[in-house]
């Protein structure tokens, strides 16, 4: 009937506006959703990787471990107040040693210790104490309480402060805190994180203190020290800066730490891969939080230790309803270039070091080659010969100590890939630090020529060459610490070999060396 007809067009068209009008309200929901989602989605990876070392004598409780890393200023770390500390670390009868690096600013990077707490439970304390070995550029940060308490000296007693900072580095602090009810310390700030230096901390508890414990990553885990050595802190040094650590080759526990923000503190849930085989290690934390896990390495791949070289550590940061990230904290690509204890120079060839001899008195036998007629003015440096080095090698030089160190760099003269004082091996030394020039030794008992390069490197920094461009036979790295003593013939004062217009003095052959 036609009454049915209308009931039925009325649900029909009515349920039709009913759909229509949910799907917009659905469409609305979802987009509100995905706005909300990309809201609160982002992930942020912040400052980049530095691993550094602490240890006492002869290895001792030796850690290869992160800065105490927060997205804050030292001295708003510090907090200094109350004429106290308060870093969130602070105890009764302990004494707090760290590295302090503001994510923010990455490469700033300061140390602080601080004694007691600001609480009656503290009792009267003495500490006198010493650290040498401070690198130019840096500054007192904060003096807890005053000069007569924590500044330069030149003096090496412990608790003795002259307040002169010496003509040069290394440069030395003296301390000594006598407090109660409240803390005393002090912080330095300006530390690099690209060149090689060791502080040494000496310490004399004399009442008061019972605990010396070194924090590092997120400041909840801390290596107890032995107070009778003294404590040994350096950076690990890349040859390259790239925000990621060398991936270790020693075996023993190392800590990896990683700051990640988001617009919201939900739990993020980090897992750590460490690229041997072992286990991944999974964390969670609130985003905006510094987060670290420790894993015990075993040391070069082999048929006991895991992994497919290059081997890297990788943490993936995952949010509920939002897509995983990752970032590499270390890469076996990265070459370690770090000083510790060692004082010259350290030359590396595709990772591997060159041990250095004296060419006064060497024959320079190296396949069945020999170099000869030698320039009088490099006769006291440390002659490397690799021999042949193939296309795309990669090396580093670097200068350990607290004085500037010399290289030469002499191969094979090869026309037309090099000329008479520029050799084409590589091409791109100039550019990369070197000065070109041909008084250079011979190769050969018929003393084929051979070209050079001179580059001067600061103590403490590394220069790295670029990858080789072609092969190079006759391949020898001269080096010295110290600058040579006569000065670098310059590649327009003579053509080729020794014996021409430069000077005698500069360029004097001596055979049979």
């Amino acid at each position: 009937s036609k009454a049915t007809v209308s009931v039925l067009y009325w649900v029909f068209f009515n349920s039709h506006l009913f759909l229509k009008r949910m799907s917009r309200a659905l469409a609305c929901v979802l987009l509100s959703l995905g706005t909300a989602v990309a809201q609160t989605c982002p992930l942020t990876f912040v400052g980049n990787v530095k691993q550094f070392v602490v240890e006492q004598e002869n290895g001792k409780n030796r850690r290869t471990v992160p800065a105490v890393e927060r997205a804050m200023t030292a001295k708003q770390f510090y907090d200094y107040r109350s004429d106290s500390s308060h870093t969130g670390f602070e105890k009764a009868r302990v004494s707090n040693m760290f590295l302090f690096r503001d994510l923010n600013n990455p490469t700033h990077l300061s140390f602080f210790w601080t004694h007691g707490i600001d609480h009656g439970s503290q009792p009267s304390a003495a500490i006198d104490a010493l650290v040498t070995g401070i690198p130019e550029g840096v500054s007192i940060a904060e003096r807890d309480d005053h000069a007569n308490e924590w500044d330069w000296t030149t003096s090496t007693t412990l608790g003795n402060i002259n307040h002169n900072k010496g003509a040069s580095a290394p440069y030395s602090i003296g301390a000594r805190w006598r407090f109660r009810g409240n803390t005393d310390g002090g912080a330095i700030d300006g530390l690099p994180t690209n060149l090689n230096w060791e502080l040494k901390v000496q310490t004399r508890f004399n009442y008061g203190i019972d605990t010396w414990q070194f924090h590092f990553g997120d400041g909840s885990v801390a290596q107890d020290m032995d107070p009778s050595e003294p404590v040994y802190l350096r950076p690990v040094v890349t040859s390259v800066d790239l925000g990621v650590a060398p991936y270790p080759q020693v075996a023993g526990a190392e800590t990896f730490c990683t700051l990640v923000e988001s617009i919201t503190q939900e739990q993020l849930t980090y897992t750590f891969k460490w690229g041997d085989e072992t286990p991944d290690t999974v964390v969670t934390g609130p985003a905006g939080h510094v987060t670290c896990a420790s894993h015990d390495f075993c040391g070069p791949v082999s048929a006991t230790c895991g992994g497919t070289a290059p081997r890297k550590v990788r943490v993936f940061v995952k949010k509920t309803g939002c897509v995983e990230m990752d970032r590499i904290l270390a890469d076996e690509k990265v070459d370690d270039v770090t000083c510790g204890n060692h004082e010259g120079v350290k030359v590396s060839i595709d990772k591997n070091l060159l041990t250095g001899h004296n060419v006064n008195g060497m024959d320079f036998s190296n396949n069945n080659a020999v170099l000869t007629r030698i320039p009088e003015n490099m006769r006291d440096m440390q002659v490397h010969t690799p021999g042949t080095i193939p296309k795309g090698t990669a090396m580093t030089l670097t200068c350990c100590g607290s004085k500037n160190c010399e290289f030469i760099v002499s191969h094979y003269h090869c026309p037309p890939c090099s000329k008479k004082e520029n050799g084409g091996f590589p091409a791109l030394l100039p550019l990369s630090g070197f000065e070109s020039a041909s008084c250079a030794p011979k190769y050969g008992e018929t003393e084929q020529r051979m070209v050079s390069y001179r580059a001067q490197v600061d103590a403490g920094a590394t220069l790295t060459l670029p990858e080789t461009t072609t092969e190079a036979s006759s391949f020898v790295i001269f080096s010295k610490v110290g600058e040579l003593p006569d000065p670098w013939c310059p590649n327009k004062a003579k053509k080729f070999g020794c014996g021409g217009p430069c000077p005698p003095t500069i360029c004097k052959c001596v055979d049979n060396l």
